[in-house]
């Protein structure tokens, strides 16, 4: 935006430019010598002659910079700042009482140029938003607030920061028990005793399932593979029994943070030994809060990939500009750059 006048029909009515400004072969821009409010460039080629801005980010997007009176094009005010780390937090959407919650905090690394988080620790049937903040060392940028998302899923889960397994097949769900503390005392000369009540409050239960493969549960194959089914079951019961916080998810959007023990496997048939059934008791040890998801390690890490593009806008995964002396600095410098088939590519 130039002096209140823009190119995307924001501002005032009229435009500075009556068509866009063409940007073939270019993959740098200068600016200078004049007073800037924002600045967006996509590689985009679907963008019609509307010029009508994308509301949001996308992966073709190269640069969408607010400058906010500042001289950056970002979140964090001047000062020549440098983002080390992001954070992604959650809350819950249009909702009055709920703040904003750390799920996912990871250093920022610039030979990276997509960050991918998985959340798994969300109810079911609830709609969250999203937002990223950048870190300077200690000091934080403001929030960069993404579209509302849906939370909707079918069944029932287990899962911690790396693992998530279903619990679909012949689920069972035991009675659920609400424990607390008391202590019980009769006076010598009281007909009645005084009971009492301490501060705990956590749910106890047992959850049995029977752990399949993928080509078993969604009928891939129609063979059963003992082996195959074996090692799945293994790998469910080194989970369980790995003394790691894991997260409990059902369709009817309960949530319970909770220990795994006393972990135990039953054939489901005596002629059918090559699958079994898993069943387990739990502990509730915490809300699903920033406490609890901090001190049970369930503060998520970030997926980091490299994309670019090559001459006529098209995404390129994991490709990455390699100098001949293979320095930082070309990697960085291209990381966003259009590439050609004649470049060197690793």
């Amino acid at each position: 935006m130039i002096i209140g006048v823009d190119y995307f029909n924001y501002g005032f009515d009229q435009q500075f430019y009556d068509t866009p400004i063409p940007t073939s072969e270019i993959d740098e821009v200068m600016m200078g010598a004049g007073m800037y409010d924002e600045m967006f460039i996509s590689v985009d080629t679907t963008l019609d002659d509307s010029q009508t801005k994308p509301a949001q980010w996308n992966l073709k997007t190269i640069m969408d910079a607010k400058f906010n009176n500042s001289l950056e094009a970002g979140s964090i005010d001047g000062a020549g700042h440098i983002v080390t780390k992001i954070q992604c937090y959650r809350r819950e959407y249009m909702s009055t009482n709920t703040d904003w919650q750390l799920v996912a905090q990871f250093d920022y690394d610039d030979h990276y140029n997509l960050y991918t988080v998985v959340d798994r620790f969300i109810e079911n049937g609830k709609t969250y938003e999203y937002a990223v903040v950048p870190l300077a060392n200690e000091i934080q940028g403001d929030l960069q607030v993404g579209p509302p998302i849906d939370s909707k899923f079918y069944g029932s889960f287990i899962s911690n920061l790396g693992s998530n397994y279903s619990m679909n097949i012949d689920f069972k769900f035991s009675d659920l028990v609400w424990n607390s503390n008391t202590s019980t005392s009769v006076p010598l000369n009281g007909q009645y005793p005084i009971v009492t009540f301490g501060n705990a409050n956590y749910r106890t239960g047992t959850v049995s399932f029977l752990p399949l493969t993928p080509q078993q549960e969604f009928g891939y194959e129609n063979e059963i593979d003992p082996h195959a089914e074996y090692i799945n079951r293994t790998n469910v019961i080194d989970f369980l029994n790995d003394g790691q916080t894991k997260v409990i998810r059902r369709e009817d959007g309960d949530i319970i943070v909770c220990a795994t023990h006393n972990i135990k496997t039953t054939p489901k048939d005596e002629s059918l030994e090559a699958i079994s059934t898993v069943t387990f008791d739990f502990t509730e040890i915490g809300k699903l809060d920033y406490n609890t998801m901090e001190k049970a390690g369930l503060i998520a890490d970030a997926g980091k990939s490299v994309y670019t593009y090559d001459e006529d806008g098209n995404i390129k995964w994991n490709q990455e500009y390699i100098a001949e002396d293979g320095s930082i600095q070309s990697r960085t410098r291209y990381r966003n750059s259009f590439l050609y088939e004649r470049d060197n590519l690793k």
